[in-house]
């Protein structure tokens, strides 16, 4: 068949026959590929369904459990019946619980409650009027709302009531006229029982806190009271010394004062400070405290101390405060004037020589250099040396003993008198021997004499 074709037939034979199947391979793949992003697509498209299905499905079991919860706490269906016993509880919490004064509680006509055009329960109101201080109001809201029941107050008007004293000045009495519009919804698919009032005044007598809670609340909302006088802001006063040791730690005292006596007090910085570690001590509610501040380098210093009150609205007032560091000065301490020492005489007094005269008997001779005296005496002389008596004691070949104030003191050739040594008794040194007065002279003059 190839053989009866011509060259030209022939290549056209083998091109389609080439193209053809690369083609087709083409299409195929083409083919294969969008069916796999069209499945691609269907899966997403289809995990977003179920997706949605599922947040459907959440959302139902959430609305569920809200639906069962609000039959929970709906009065009964039987809205006549449950209204009667809703009166009842309202009037005991009011009359009974609170002490307060009831003017007024008149129920109003149910009226249906529809989703669509289906009927899923009946809504009731009341308008309660009653008499009452704000302590009081305050805990009739918080028992009321603490309870798990469909009710509300819809609206709440609060007139203080006044009195006329003196010269037809009004002033407030303390007590408050409330009129409250209370809503409540019973609902058709309702599992509450019909002593559902019961359970309410169980859950607020089954906690053993409420109580204590419940008055630190009120207390709170007594302390700012609208109705009540305004908030008087307080005052602060820091009385810091003049002036403080450098690198010493100093305490600055300060005083508070308000004139509401309820107010509870704060003290505390404003503003940058100065000095690190500086801290305000003080018990809480007190009003009065101090500044501690660690010791710095001699300067001037100054902050603001604030003390603010817990009134409605809360005041404040702030205080600068100066503090002054000063180095010690350098205390002068005056030198004490000593009484200049009395001249001696003794210091400038000494023997010259010890000889024997004529008869025998030794001398020795003393020169007082500062008066010029020149002494020559024997044992048992005396002479007056800086007021003082000196007596020859004893007289000796090397040496003189004088006894001076009961006291005997020894003095040798050349030395000073102030310088004479105390020495204990004892019997005086043996002579030594004859010797001519004149011989003595010269020798004592040659040898032992002082230099003048």
């Amino acid at each position: 068949m190839f053989e009866k074709l011509t060259p030209r037939e022939r290549v056209l034979v083998y091109v389609v026959g080439t193209i053809l199947p690369i083609a087709f391979v083409a299409v195929v793949g083409l083919w294969f590929y969008n069916s796999i992003n069209q499945n691609d697509i269907d899966r997403e498209s289809l995990a977003t369904k179920i997706g949605e299905e599922e947040y459907k499905m959440g959302v139902a079991k959430k609305a569920d459990r809200r639906r069962a919860y609000y039959e929970s706490i709906s009065l009964p269906s039987d809205m006549e019946q449950a209204s009667n016993n809703y009166l009842a509880w309202v009037k005991g919490l009011v009359r009974d619980d609170l002490k307060m004064k009831l003017k007024m509680l008149t129920p109003n006509d149910s009226t249906p409650l529809k989703y669509g055009t289906t009927v899923v329960g009946k809504r009731k109101s009341y308008t309660l009027a009653m008499d009452g201080t704000l302590e009081d109001l305050t805990k009739f809201l918080s028992c009321f709302y603490r309870v798990d029941l469909l009710h509300r107050i819809n609206s709440l008007k609060i007139t203080p009531q006044n009195e006329t004293v003196g010269s037809k000045r009004k002033i407030r009495t303390g007590v408050l006229s409330v009129v409250a519009k209370i809503e409540v919804l019973s609902l058709a698919s309702s599992v509450a029982s019909d002593d559902f009032i019961d359970q309410l005044r169980l859950e607020l007598e089954s906690e053993d806190d409420w109580s204590e809670e419940l008055d630190a609340m009120a207390s709170a909302v007594v302390h700012r009271d609208v109705f009540g006088p305004p908030n008087n802001e307080p005052t602060v006063t820091a009385r810091p010394s003049r002036s403080y040791t450098s690198m010493k730690d100093v305490t600055v005292t300060l005083s508070a004062k308000d004139a509401d006596d309820e107010d509870l007090l704060k003290f505390e910085f404003f503003g940058d400070l100065p000095i690190d570690d500086m801290k305000i001590v003080a018990d809480q509610g007190k009003r009065s405290g101090k500044v501690v501040i660690p010791g710095q380098k001699a300067g001037s210093y100054s902050f603001e101390v604030m003390v603010s009150d817990n009134g409605f609205p809360a005041k404040f007032t702030k205080e600068t405060v100066k503090v002054v560091f000063k180095d010690d000065e350098p205390r002068v301490v005056k030198p004490v004037e000593k009484p200049a020492p009395a001249f001696l005489n003794a210091k400038e007094t000494r023997i010259t020589a010890i000889v024997r005269d004529r008869l025998g008997d030794w001398q020795v001779w003393v020169n007082v250099r500062t008066t010029g005296e020149r002494l020559k005496l024997k044992q048992g002389d005396s002479f007056e040396l800086d007021k003082k008596k000196w007596v020859v004691d004893e007289i000796r070949a090397d040496q003189a003993v004088f006894r001076v104030e009961n006291n005997r003191l020894t003095v040798g050739p050349s030395e000073v008198f102030f310088s004479a040594e105390q020495i204990p008794l004892d019997p005086p040194a043996e002579d030594v021997g004859t010797q001519e007065p004149d011989s003595e002279v010269e020798a004592g003059e040659t040898e032992k004499s002082d230099v003048s």
